[in-house]
């Protein structure tokens, strides 16, 4: 029967070829917006763990969480280190970690913060940042750079680099007065931390030294670096800060009483939430281009039984030689059948061939990109019950016409 099935499909070879792309389109479509969305959700999720708390300037909870751990945009205001400092000493902090953005290295974002930035900031479940090679900036002209950065840009410990005022569109001048050296390079993480360059708070400030609205006014290439006094080399302001805190019962007091502080605007966000709050959003368009999906998903099986319908008439003498060799019309019905399973088949098959490549460059993109590298498996349960309903929905969209063949044998069998 396969065969006989196999055979009939080659004689419509043109219909059939293209009710087999149209339906592989739109399982590519569907298949392609759900693993996307799906693995670009459980990487942003995995960015960032053991973080209670986000403290930033007064803003959305979203743009913060973007351009704090994303690193997606740019910073509008800082913060105070005197604010920091004050919030730090609350009693239920367990550790706090600043951060300071603006800068950036060959594209690359630069965050100064904290050596403790290394042992608090934890990716994926849990896991800790560990180095590769080299270990953490202990000093002012030390930094460390992750796994993208290193390979990237083919740096190597003990490299000398220089940093450059600005990020992105607002690229300034490169701070060619003083050279940092590398002396960590971060294991992979598949987090935007790969994309990123880390740098001491103190050194990050001393680089800035000679710097007025964005432009420098002095270097400090010839600067004594033992006469500076250390007040001069704390920072004024920062971008954010990352808060642990003792208790999770504490969470929710301790948001409040941030969003009310009164020495100056600052918000408290929990990254969950504001992520929760991002892919609320990001699934309204989801939403839309599924919809469209199953659409013309709907439309190539309608389009299959129309093709089905309208070639009875022309292979009329086929079903008649097929009731002349002795077959039953259960079996010309199940011919029809037969021919929508191998239609479907075909689909699916092609669909995941196409989805598996499309998702692993996807993957690649999403590194590049946003830092982040999901892990995408090469089918799952739901996948394999969408092609279960699918596949089902074809057999059922062809008992239309199989009654109609079925039928039409009955007749011929009547008249012989």
């Amino acid at each position: 029967m396969i065969d006989l099935a196999w055979s009939s499909l080659r004689a419509r070879a043109l219909a059939v070829t293209l009710v087999v792309i149209s339906l592989t389109c739109a399982l590519v479509m569907l298949l392609s917006l759900e693993r996307i969305q799906s693995a670009t959700k459980n990487g942003f999720d995995q960015s960032i763990s053991g973080v209670d708390l986000i403290i930033g300037p007064r803003s959305g909870g979203i743009e913060l969480v973007l351009y704090t751990v994303f690193h997606l945009g740019r910073p509008t205001n800082n913060i105070t280190m005197q604010t920091v400092d004050d919030l730090a000493t609350h009693e239920a902090i367990d550790w706090l970690v600043p951060i300071a953005l603006g800068d950036s290295h060959r594209s690359f974002r630069v965050i100064a913060t904290i050596p403790e930035y290394f042992d608090r900031i934890r990716v994926r479940q849990n896991d800790a940042l560990n180095f590769a090679q080299g270990q953490r900036f202990k000093d002012l002209n030390e930094v460390v750079i992750g796994a993208t950065v290193a390979d990237q840009l083919d740096y190597h410990i003990g490299d000398s680099i220089y940093l450059t005022h600005g990020s992105g569109e607002a690229l300034g001048k490169v701070h060619d007065d003083f050279a940092f050296t590398i002396t960590g390079i971060l294991e992979p993480t598949g987090t935007p931390n790969d994309q990123a360059v880390f740098v001491d708070l103190k050194g990050y400030e001393l680089i800035h030294l000679g710097w007025q609205s964005g432009t420098r006014a002095f270097g400090i290439a010839n600067l004594d670096l033992n006469n500076i006094p250390p007040d001069a080399l704390k920072p004024k302001t920062v971008t954010a800060a990352f808060v642990g805190l003792k208790s999770k019962l504490a969470l929710f007091p301790f948001v409040r009483s941030v969003n009310e502080y009164p020495e100056e605007a600052v918000s408290a966000i929990i990254p969950g939430i504001a992520l929760s709050e991002l892919w609320s959003i990001v699934g309204m368009v989801d939403r839309v281009f599924t919809f469209l999906s199953w659409l013309i998903i709907a439309i190539s099986l309608i389009t299959m039984v129309t093709m089905t319908i309208s070639s009875l008439d022309a292979r009329t003498r086929e079903m008649t030689i097929l009731r002349a060799i002795g077959a039953a019309p259960r079996e010309i019905a199940s011919l029809v059948l037969m021919e929508a399973a191998l239609i479907g088949l075909a689909a699916i098959v092609c669909a995941i061939l196409i989805v598996s490549g499309s998702t692993f460059l996807a993957q690649d993109i999403l590194a590049q990109r946003l830092g982040i590298a999901p892990d995408i498996a090469l089918i799952t349960v739901d996948e394999i019950k969408i092609f279960a309903m699918i596949f089902a929905a074809g057999l059922a969209s062809s008992l239309l016409p199989a009654i109609m063949v079925y039928r039409r044998s009955m007749q011929q069998g009547f008249s012989q």
